[in-house]
């Protein structure tokens, strides 16, 4: 037989048991709550990692594009330091190019046989059509070869390229002359062809030299008058900053 003793501990532990039995149920559903709630918690969280990659991402994206634009600025930015550079170089050369020709042509500048003219884009030299040519003939005369020649020996020495400009004024061309020199065009075109050639024996390559009929266009005078006339007829040296070699 079971003694009392034994039966008083039977029913301890049997109480025990049942009132542990009860707590865990409690703390189970605590648990369980709180996983539930950890669970809502955790989804949110990787809603919110996801928002912060693509944020993240676009992010890269802004800052990648805002990379470009920035090296593109940046490279502008340099391009157009080099043109200031370059323009302002030019621009030295070509008032160093123009004092040289004027203090070598200095006699030819002062009789009015050349006029020099610094320009924007470089330099000008206008010889009128008297100092080289008779009228209504494209043949340099001995007056204007010496003229050239001297010329020459200047620009044999500058690298720029040289542009041989034919002028005339707006007068049509004589029945005489018509079928040698069709229009102001033709007898401007020959003129400024035999300069270049000109300038060509006389020391300046002819890689250098390019030869332009501008006719009666662009007078820099009125034609109305004879003196305007005059002024029209005309050959037009044109040095450009284009280095050729």
């Amino acid at each position: 037989m079971i003694n009392k003793s034994k039966m008083f501990l039977i029913g301890v532990s049997g109480f025990f048991i049942f009132l542990s039995g009860c707590v865990s149920q409690g703390s189970y559903d605590m648990v369980v709550k709180q996983r539930d709630e950890l669970a809502k918690e955790n989804l949110a969280l990787n809603d919110e990692l996801k928002q912060t990659k693509n944020t993240k991402h676009v992010v890269n994206e802004d800052l990648g594009a805002a990379k470009q634009r920035l090296e593109a600025t940046n490279r502008v930015i340099i391009e157009a330091h080099d043109r200031l550079l370059e323009t302002r170089t030019e621009a030295m050369t070509a008032t160093a190019l123009y004092e040289k020709l004027v203090g070598q042509l200095s006699t030819e500048v002062e009789s009015q046989q050349i006029t020099i003219k610094q320009m924007q884009s470089g330099v000008n030299l206008n010889l009128p059509e008297g100092i080289l040519f008779d009228s209504g003939s494209a043949n340099v005369k001995k007056t204007g070869e010496a003229v050239l020649q001297k010329v020459a020996r200047q620009l044999s020495e500058i690298s720029y390229q040289t542009i041989v400009g034919g002028f005339t004024d707006n007068v049509p061309i004589s029945k005489r002359l018509a079928q040698q020199f069709p229009s102001n065009w033709d007898l401007a075109a020959s003129r400024a062809t035999n300069v270049a050639r000109m300038l060509e024996g006389s020391g300046v390559p002819k890689g250098r030299l390019v030869v332009v009929s501008f006719g009666e266009n662009q007078p820099v005078a009125s034609n109305d008058t004879v003196e305007g006339r005059a002024q029209n007829r005309r050959i037009e040296i044109r040095l450009r900053p284009v280095v050729v070699e």
